[in-house]
């Protein structure tokens, strides 16, 4: 029996080591349309179970409160969806977050080490054609979460963002070189506290640092600069990083690797058409100068986790115009190469955005991403998949 029990033990490894893709659609959008479906992230559960959230298109508002931009229509909500431990298939949708008269959006979600499940999200408060920039970050907290459908909030928030570069002129003079031009041909803006502290919109997974702290990766909608918001008291209090010494940078995701240091890679709206990323070597607090990577890059989402294996995985759209590829590249150096890329996704005509990705014990890969804008689609793969190459 000791030998059975040990050989169905290696034989489990071995199985895990093949490398293998399945991929799921949360839910058929044929079967049940929930308008414009967008911005999912995944987050696995300390009981294994799997939750993912987005942002949709909830029942029609009558004007003023609808918009033909359907991202920032005010029946925008926040909707999500579990996957039970060792189930097949998804539950059906439900509502994590609806505030009446405005747009709900962008989503991310994170276990903390106290297993804590955070939900941040940003609502709209402006006309449509400012509204990105209206932004007013949202947070709430659950330790309730084990169940079918919403978690039960113990607590929610919202999160004001005060960047010293903004709110001190001693701080804006010692500001990078680059950056002080840049806000400059803004000092309009800057005199506004509003556009200083509201356009601040999250993305990519915040990240649980070495040390317990919460990493909240951010970036301003009204500048085009990225910065970082940190909790060590599970939000009773908050401190940001100086900002990442650069313009034109959105949707910020950032790693931490074994000995302290940390990157972060972002959303390029510059006209090189690659990822770019920065350096940190004092917890985030500051950043180093923005470079290219090699990766080639739309201007879309993004977001990069260290493995087990302490490799560096990348999932984006691998391409310099169309979100019509989504890839999965992995990196031994940090990111300075990336020896290995494969795809989930590789359809001329498709759209496939804003992809979310987390590793389980297990050593499984879970990826989420927009499909059409129509549903979230699911994919579960591993490291030795994306190693075997094409």
């Amino acid at each position: 029996m000791i030998m059975t029990a040990a050989w169905c033990i290696l034989a489990a490894f071995a199985a895990a080591d093949q490398p293998f893709l399945e991929t799921a659609l949360i839910f058929d959008p044929e079967q049940d349309d929930r308008g414009h479906v967008h911005a999912s992230c995944i987050v696995a559960c300390p009981n294994g179970d799997l939750r993912v959230v987005w942002y949709e298109n909830g029942p029609a508002l009558p004007p003023p409160y609808f918009d033909k931009e359907k991202d920032k229509s005010a029946d925008v909500r926040i909707a999500g969806s579990r996957k039970p431990a060792g189930a097949d298939a998804w539950e059906s949708p439900f509502v994590m977050v609806d505030t009446f008269g405005v747009s709900d959006n962008n989503p991310c979600m994170v276990v903390d080490n106290e297993d804590r499940l955070w939900l941040f999200h940003a609502i709209l408060l402006g006309v449509p054609e400012s509204s990105w920039g209206s932004a007013l970050l949202q947070y709430r907290i659950a330790s309730d979460y084990a169940r079918p459908g919403p978690p039960r909030w113990d607590r929610e928030s919202a999160l004001v963002v005060h960047l010293a570069e903004f709110e001190d002129p001693a701080e804006a003079e010692h500001a990078d070189p680059q950056l002080r031009k840049g806000l400059n041909l803004m000092r309009g803006w800057l005199k506004d506290p509003f556009k200083r502290r509201l356009g601040w919109m999250p993305r990519a997974h915040p990240l649980i640092q070495a040390d317990g702290a919460l990493l909240l990766p951010l970036a301003n909608e009204n500048f085009t600069i990225a910065a970082m918001a940190f909790t060590r008291d599970a939000g009773e209090t908050w401190t940001f990083s100086r900002a990442v010494p650069g313009l034109g940078l959105e949707q910020p995701s950032v790693v931490e690797f074994p000995d302290g240091a940390m990157t972060a890679f972002f959303r390029n709206d510059r006209p090189q058409k690659r990822i770019v990323r920065s350096d940190s070597t004092d917890g985030g607090v500051t950043w180093g100068p923005v470079t290219p990577t090699e990766l080639p890059h739309p201007n879309a989402g993004i977001e990069a986790i260290v493995l087990r294996s302490g490799a560096l995985a990348m999932i984006y759209n691998d391409s310099e115009e169309e979100r019509d590829r989504l890839a999965v590249s992995i990196s031994e150096d940090r990111g300075q190469t990336w020896r290995w890329t494969r795809h989930i996704e590789n359809a001329p005509g498709k759209r496939f955005d804003y992809p979310s990705l987390v590793q389980t014990p297990d050593g499984a890969l879970h990826a989420t991403y927009s499909l059409n804008t129509k549903t979230i689609k699911y994919a579960r793969f591993n490291e030795a998949w994306v190693r075997e190459g094409e």
